[in-house]
């Protein structure tokens, strides 16, 4: 009985720990409101996450490569299932400098330490690799 009031503090503290998703959303947020035209005229929207791997990367590499004109990277395995960050999946509001609100969005992986890479959306992927 003398450990309950323990367990209790550190179970709350544990509860008001962030999620490893809530963590990425707010770096992507970071790394969208220092890239927009005024921090102040982002508005954030909804987001999507899902697990990002390492054969993930690698086929983003290939198709980047086709897309340019450049060799392929090695072609993934099936040992490259490691996951290696998060896809967050993100759409925003912008307001111009002349007061035009824009809507956007964009692929963002963040990896276990929090650094955010922007990808190329893949409708966009698509699209260029058709021609």
């Amino acid at each position: 009985m003398k450990y309950l009031p323990l367990l209790a503090a550190v179970l709350a503290l544990a509860g008001c720990a962030k999620s490893t998703e809530k963590k990425a959303e707010l770096a992507v947020q970071d790394f969208v409101r220092n890239r927009a035209s005024d921090a102040k005229h982002y508005y954030p929207g909804k987001f999507r996450s899902q697990p990002y791997t390492r054969r993930d990367s690698l086929l983003y590499l290939a198709q980047m490569a086709e897309i340019n004109g450049l060799p392929a990277p090695p072609a993934p395995t099936a040992a490259d299932t490691a996951r290696i960050g998060l896809l967050i999946y993100h759409d925003y509001r912008d307001q111009t400098p002349d007061g035009i609100l824009v809507r956007d969005s964009g692929e963002y992986v963040v990896s276990p330490t929090g650094q955010v890479r922007l990808l190329i959306a893949e409708s966009v992927r698509r699209r260029r690799l058709a021609r």
